[in-house]
Protein backbone atom coordinates (compact mmCIF):
# COMPACT_ATOMS: atom_id res chain seq x y z
CA UNK A 1 0.00 0.00 0.00
CA UNK A 2 1.49 2.89 -1.57
CA UNK A 3 0.85 6.07 0.49
CA UNK A 4 0.23 8.58 -1.84
CA UNK A 5 -1.50 6.32 -4.41
CA UNK A 6 -4.05 5.61 -1.70
CA UNK A 7 -3.99 9.65 -0.96
CA UNK A 8 -4.66 9.94 -5.09
CA UNK A 9 -7.53 7.40 -5.25
CA UNK A 10 -9.49 9.26 -2.00
CA UNK A 11 -8.74 12.41 -3.60
CA UNK A 12 -9.88 11.85 -6.90
CA UNK A 13 -13.23 9.74 -5.69
CA UNK A 14 -13.63 13.47 -3.67
CA UNK A 15 -13.31 15.68 -6.94
CA UNK A 16 -15.92 13.20 -8.54
CA UNK A 17 -18.74 14.13 -5.75
CA UNK A 18 -17.53 17.34 -5.71
CA UNK A 19 -17.50 17.76 -8.99
CA UNK A 20 -21.45 16.50 -8.54
CA UNK A 21 -22.78 19.35 -6.27
CA UNK A 22 -23.28 21.68 -9.31
CA UNK A 23 -26.84 22.73 -9.98
CA UNK A 24 -27.85 20.33 -6.45
CA UNK A 25 -29.56 21.91 -3.94
CA UNK A 26 -28.40 22.65 -0.38
CA UNK A 27 -29.38 19.58 1.08
CA UNK A 28 -28.22 17.40 -2.19
CA UNK A 29 -24.72 19.06 -1.86
CA UNK A 30 -24.65 18.60 2.60
CA UNK A 31 -24.96 14.54 1.44
CA UNK A 32 -22.36 14.83 -1.08
CA UNK A 33 -19.95 16.80 0.99
CA UNK A 34 -20.86 14.07 3.74
CA UNK A 35 -19.60 11.36 1.60
CA UNK A 36 -16.46 13.19 0.44
CA UNK A 37 -15.67 13.70 4.17
CA UNK A 38 -16.27 10.03 4.93
CA UNK A 39 -13.24 9.34 2.52
CA UNK A 40 -11.07 9.66 5.33
CA UNK A 41 -11.62 6.23 6.85
CA UNK A 42 -9.56 5.15 3.78
CA UNK A 43 -6.75 7.44 4.50
CA UNK A 44 -6.85 7.09 8.65
CA UNK A 45 -4.78 3.93 8.98
CA UNK A 46 -1.71 5.53 6.84
CA UNK A 47 -0.87 8.14 9.21
CA UNK A 48 1.85 10.38 9.37
CA UNK A 49 2.57 8.73 5.81
CA UNK A 50 -0.59 10.28 4.21
CA UNK A 51 0.51 14.19 5.18
CA UNK A 52 2.58 14.59 1.70
CA UNK A 53 0.17 13.58 -0.43
CA UNK A 54 -2.20 15.45 1.22
CA UNK A 55 -0.28 18.63 1.27
CA UNK A 56 0.68 18.49 -2.52
CA UNK A 57 -2.87 18.20 -3.10
CA UNK A 58 -3.89 20.76 -0.96
CA UNK A 59 -0.82 23.58 -2.58
CA UNK A 60 -2.18 22.96 -6.03
CA UNK A 61 -3.78 26.20 -6.56
CA UNK A 62 -5.48 24.31 -9.95
CA UNK A 63 -7.60 22.20 -7.76
CA UNK A 64 -11.20 22.54 -7.19
CA UNK A 65 -11.31 25.05 -3.67
CA UNK A 66 -13.65 22.37 -2.22
CA UNK A 67 -10.99 19.64 -2.98
CA UNK A 68 -8.05 21.67 -1.41
CA UNK A 69 -9.98 22.26 1.55
CA UNK A 70 -10.84 18.92 2.62
CA UNK A 71 -7.55 17.82 1.94
CA UNK A 72 -6.17 20.87 4.46
CA UNK A 73 -9.35 18.86 6.95
CA UNK A 74 -7.71 15.53 5.97
CA UNK A 75 -3.85 16.87 7.00
CA UNK A 76 -5.40 18.41 10.40
CA UNK A 77 -7.36 14.60 11.37
CA UNK A 78 -4.16 13.19 10.76
CA UNK A 79 -3.28 14.65 14.13
CA UNK A 80 0.32 14.25 13.54
CA UNK A 81 3.21 16.28 13.73
CA UNK A 82 4.35 15.56 10.11
CA UNK A 83 1.20 17.80 9.14
CA UNK A 84 3.06 20.23 10.73
CA UNK A 85 5.30 21.18 7.60
CA UNK A 86 2.38 21.44 4.79
CA UNK A 87 0.39 22.87 6.89
CA UNK A 88 2.74 25.52 7.27
CA UNK A 89 2.78 26.24 3.50
CA UNK A 90 -0.92 26.33 3.37
CA UNK A 91 -1.31 28.93 6.02
CA UNK A 92 1.41 31.07 4.61
CA UNK A 93 0.66 31.54 0.94
CA UNK A 94 -0.67 34.35 -0.19
CA UNK A 95 -2.01 33.26 -2.92
CA UNK A 96 -3.73 30.45 -1.20
CA UNK A 97 -7.84 30.88 -0.99
CA UNK A 98 -8.66 32.89 2.95
CA UNK A 99 -11.07 29.62 3.81
CA UNK A 100 -8.18 26.77 3.29
CA UNK A 101 -5.84 28.97 5.29
CA UNK A 102 -8.35 29.56 7.68
CA UNK A 103 -8.70 25.65 7.91
CA UNK A 104 -5.09 25.30 8.24
CA UNK A 105 -4.70 27.61 11.51
CA UNK A 106 -7.50 25.91 12.83
CA UNK A 107 -5.77 22.67 12.38
CA UNK A 108 -2.06 23.30 13.51
CA UNK A 109 -3.08 23.21 17.30
CA UNK A 110 -4.27 19.28 17.01
CA UNK A 111 -1.38 17.98 15.46
CA UNK A 112 0.77 16.97 18.45
CA UNK A 113 3.85 18.74 17.54
CA UNK A 114 5.25 21.12 20.26
CA UNK A 115 3.52 24.31 21.27
CA UNK A 116 7.08 25.97 20.31
CA UNK A 117 6.70 24.64 16.48
CA UNK A 118 3.03 25.64 16.30
CA UNK A 119 3.51 28.85 18.52
CA UNK A 120 6.17 29.76 15.57
CA UNK A 121 4.07 28.82 12.22
CA UNK A 122 1.01 31.00 13.62
CA UNK A 123 3.23 33.99 14.46
CA UNK A 124 5.17 33.85 11.29
CA UNK A 125 1.51 33.92 10.04
CA UNK A 126 -0.02 36.85 11.94
CA UNK A 127 3.47 39.07 11.23
CA UNK A 128 1.80 38.76 6.99
CA UNK A 129 0.93 42.46 6.15
CA UNK A 130 -1.49 41.08 3.75
CA UNK A 131 -3.07 38.24 5.97
CA UNK A 132 -6.61 38.22 5.40
CA UNK A 133 -8.65 39.31 8.53
CA UNK A 134 -10.93 36.31 8.71
CA UNK A 135 -7.39 34.28 8.71
CA UNK A 136 -6.12 36.48 11.32
CA UNK A 137 -9.03 35.92 13.38
CA UNK A 138 -7.74 32.07 12.86
CA UNK A 139 -4.50 32.68 13.42
CA UNK A 140 -4.94 34.06 16.42
CA UNK A 141 -7.20 32.30 18.10
CA UNK A 142 -4.84 29.56 19.10
CA UNK A 143 -2.30 32.19 19.82
CA UNK A 144 -4.66 33.40 22.97
CA UNK A 145 -3.09 30.11 24.59
CA UNK A 146 0.25 30.09 23.07
CA UNK A 147 1.29 33.65 22.90
CA UNK A 148 3.63 35.44 20.48
CA UNK A 149 7.38 36.39 20.16
CA UNK A 150 6.45 38.88 17.83
CA UNK A 151 4.31 41.69 19.88
CA UNK A 152 4.27 44.07 17.35
CA UNK A 153 2.38 42.22 14.99
CA UNK A 154 0.12 41.69 17.67
CA UNK A 155 -0.58 45.18 18.44
CA UNK A 156 -0.59 45.75 14.77
CA UNK A 157 -4.20 43.58 14.39
CA UNK A 158 -5.52 45.11 18.08
CA UNK A 159 -5.43 48.63 16.52
CA UNK A 160 -6.60 47.36 13.00
CA UNK A 161 -10.28 48.53 13.88
CA UNK A 162 -9.04 51.68 15.22
CA UNK A 163 -9.83 52.96 18.73
CA UNK A 164 -13.59 52.19 18.67
CA UNK A 165 -13.74 48.72 17.15
CA UNK A 166 -17.11 46.95 16.26
CA UNK A 167 -18.52 43.82 14.99
CA UNK A 168 -15.62 41.43 13.25
CA UNK A 169 -13.36 44.09 13.88
CA UNK A 170 -13.77 44.18 17.61
CA UNK A 171 -13.47 40.28 17.64
CA UNK A 172 -9.73 40.83 16.10
CA UNK A 173 -9.07 43.16 18.35
CA UNK A 174 -9.65 40.80 21.54
CA UNK A 175 -7.83 37.94 20.67
CA UNK A 176 -4.84 39.79 19.20
CA UNK A 177 -4.99 41.65 22.55
CA UNK A 178 -5.64 37.59 24.69
CA UNK A 179 -2.54 36.89 22.76
CA UNK A 180 -0.49 39.72 24.61
CA UNK A 181 -1.93 38.46 27.40
CA UNK A 182 -0.17 35.53 26.97
CA UNK A 183 3.41 36.72 25.76
CA UNK A 184 6.24 37.10 27.73
CA UNK A 185 8.39 40.06 27.54
CA UNK A 186 9.16 44.12 28.32
CA UNK A 187 8.47 45.11 25.38
CA UNK A 188 4.87 43.23 24.90
CA UNK A 189 4.01 44.15 28.59
CA UNK A 190 5.01 47.69 27.31
CA UNK A 191 2.85 47.38 24.16
CA UNK A 192 -0.28 46.68 26.22
CA UNK A 193 0.17 49.47 28.51
CA UNK A 194 0.32 51.68 25.59
CA UNK A 195 -2.87 50.19 24.32
CA UNK A 196 -4.82 50.42 27.75
CA UNK A 197 -4.15 53.94 26.88
CA UNK A 198 -4.91 53.90 23.22
CA UNK A 199 -8.75 52.99 24.10
CA UNK A 200 -11.37 54.52 25.02
CA UNK A 201 -12.26 54.05 28.79
CA UNK A 202 -15.87 51.64 29.17
CA UNK A 203 -15.57 50.03 25.74
CA UNK A 204 -15.03 46.29 25.26
CA UNK A 205 -11.42 46.86 23.94
CA UNK A 206 -10.19 48.46 26.58
CA UNK A 207 -11.75 45.83 28.86
CA UNK A 208 -10.00 43.07 27.02
CA UNK A 209 -6.87 44.90 27.42
CA UNK A 210 -7.25 45.09 31.26
CA UNK A 211 -7.95 41.82 31.26
CA UNK A 212 -4.66 41.37 29.55
CA UNK A 213 -2.95 43.35 31.64
CA UNK A 214 -4.69 41.20 34.84
CA UNK A 215 -3.07 37.89 32.87
CA UNK A 216 0.33 39.46 33.15
CA UNK A 217 0.06 41.08 36.25
CA UNK A 218 2.79 39.53 38.05
CA UNK A 219 5.38 40.28 35.41
CA UNK A 220 4.36 43.94 35.36
CA UNK A 221 5.10 44.10 38.47
CA UNK A 222 8.70 42.60 38.57
CA UNK A 223 9.57 44.71 34.95
CA UNK A 224 7.37 47.61 34.47
CA UNK A 225 5.63 48.71 38.14
CA UNK A 226 6.76 52.66 37.64
CA UNK A 227 5.08 52.76 34.25
CA UNK A 228 1.93 50.11 35.32
CA UNK A 229 0.86 52.66 38.40
CA UNK A 230 -0.07 55.16 36.19
CA UNK A 231 -2.19 53.32 34.09
CA UNK A 232 -3.92 51.39 36.95
CA UNK A 233 -4.43 54.26 38.58
CA UNK A 234 -6.36 56.52 35.66
CA UNK A 235 -8.03 52.96 34.70
CA UNK A 236 -9.23 52.58 38.74
CA UNK A 237 -11.17 56.00 38.33
CA UNK A 238 -12.69 56.03 34.54
CA UNK A 239 -13.48 51.75 34.60
CA UNK A 240 -15.48 52.50 37.90
CA UNK A 241 -19.14 51.45 36.11
CA UNK A 242 -17.30 47.99 35.39
CA UNK A 243 -17.13 45.62 37.79
CA UNK A 244 -15.25 42.93 36.18
CA UNK A 245 -12.68 45.03 34.71
CA UNK A 246 -12.51 46.59 38.00
CA UNK A 247 -11.75 43.37 39.90
CA UNK A 248 -9.02 42.71 36.92
CA UNK A 249 -7.65 46.31 37.98
CA UNK A 250 -7.59 45.56 41.62
CA UNK A 251 -5.79 42.06 41.10
CA UNK A 252 -2.91 44.08 39.16
CA UNK A 253 -2.95 46.88 42.04
CA UNK A 254 -2.61 44.41 44.91
CA UNK A 255 0.63 43.11 42.30
CA UNK A 256 2.28 46.32 42.16
CA UNK A 257 3.00 46.79 45.81
CA UNK A 258 2.63 49.87 48.17
CA UNK A 259 2.93 52.24 45.91
CA UNK A 260 -0.45 51.42 44.44
CA UNK A 261 -2.56 51.48 47.98
CA UNK A 262 -3.32 55.23 47.68
CA UNK A 263 -5.57 54.56 43.92
CA UNK A 264 -7.49 51.58 45.92
CA UNK A 265 -8.31 53.53 48.71
CA UNK A 266 -11.48 54.87 47.47
CA UNK A 267 -12.60 51.67 46.10
CA UNK A 268 -13.29 50.73 50.44
CA UNK A 269 -16.88 52.56 49.62
CA UNK A 270 -17.48 50.98 46.50
CA UNK A 271 -20.80 50.77 44.76
CA UNK A 272 -20.60 47.13 44.00
CA UNK A 273 -19.73 44.89 46.94
CA UNK A 274 -17.84 42.29 44.86
CA UNK A 275 -14.96 44.90 43.81
CA UNK A 276 -15.15 46.34 47.61
CA UNK A 277 -14.46 43.07 49.07
CA UNK A 278 -11.36 42.86 46.68
CA UNK A 279 -10.25 46.04 47.03
CA UNK A 280 -10.73 45.83 51.35
CA UNK A 281 -8.31 42.26 50.76
CA UNK A 282 -5.85 44.40 48.68
CA UNK A 283 -6.19 47.37 51.61
CA UNK A 284 -5.00 44.72 53.97
CA UNK A 285 -2.15 43.42 52.48
CA UNK A 286 -0.68 47.26 52.31
CA UNK A 287 -2.26 47.27 55.82
CA UNK A 288 -3.50 50.67 54.62
CA UNK A 289 -5.69 51.40 58.14
CA UNK A 290 -6.86 54.77 57.41
CA UNK A 291 -9.90 53.01 55.48
CA UNK A 292 -11.16 51.50 58.58
CA UNK A 293 -13.57 53.89 59.33
CA UNK A 294 -15.33 53.81 55.89
CA UNK A 295 -15.30 49.55 56.11
CA UNK A 296 -16.99 50.20 59.31
CA UNK A 297 -19.85 52.22 58.35
CA UNK A 298 -20.06 49.50 55.58
CA UNK A 299 -20.33 47.00 57.95
CA UNK A 300 -22.73 48.58 60.28
CA UNK A 301 -25.47 49.37 57.70
CA UNK A 302 -25.25 46.03 55.55
CA UNK A 303 -28.52 45.00 56.13
CA UNK A 304 -30.12 47.78 54.73
CA UNK A 305 -27.81 47.86 51.65
CA UNK A 306 -28.35 47.36 48.19
CA UNK A 307 -25.18 46.24 47.46
CA UNK A 308 -25.50 43.46 49.68
CA UNK A 309 -28.84 42.29 48.07
CA UNK A 310 -29.05 38.70 45.46
CA UNK A 311 -28.31 39.28 42.34
CA UNK A 312 -28.80 36.99 39.47
CA UNK A 313 -25.45 35.79 38.22
CA UNK A 314 -23.35 37.38 40.78
CA UNK A 315 -21.81 36.33 44.24
CA UNK A 316 -23.31 35.48 47.12
CA UNK A 317 -23.79 38.58 49.18
CA UNK A 318 -23.39 36.95 52.64
CA UNK A 319 -20.04 35.58 51.31
CA UNK A 320 -19.31 39.16 49.90
CA UNK A 321 -19.67 40.90 53.04
CA UNK A 322 -18.03 38.39 55.39
CA UNK A 323 -14.63 38.84 53.26
CA UNK A 324 -15.08 42.54 54.07
CA UNK A 325 -15.94 41.89 57.38
CA UNK A 326 -12.81 39.75 57.85
CA UNK A 327 -10.43 42.51 56.32
CA UNK A 328 -11.76 45.01 58.29
CA UNK A 329 -10.72 42.86 61.48
CA UNK A 330 -7.55 41.99 60.06
CA UNK A 331 -7.16 46.10 59.62
CA UNK A 332 -8.26 46.85 63.37
CA UNK A 333 -5.27 43.97 64.54
CA UNK A 334 -2.90 45.70 62.38
CA UNK A 335 -3.17 49.47 63.73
Amino acid sequence: MIPALVVASVLARAEKLIALQKGKDARDIAALDHRAEALYSEIKPLGWKAAPALGDAAEQLQRPLKLRLLATSFLGLTADPAALEPLEKILLDPDQDAGVRSMAAQSLPGIRASDASVSAVLCDAIAQKDLPPVVARETLLPLTRLGCRDHEALARWARAGGPRPTGDSLSTTLLALQALGRSRGVDSGRELLALTGYFPALGAARAGAIAALDARREELAAWLAPETLPVVSEALRSESDRPETMLALVRVARALGPDAAPALDRLASHPDAEVLAEAAEALVAFKRVEVIPRLEAVVAGALNDPRFSPKEGRPDPAALLARVEKALDALKRAR
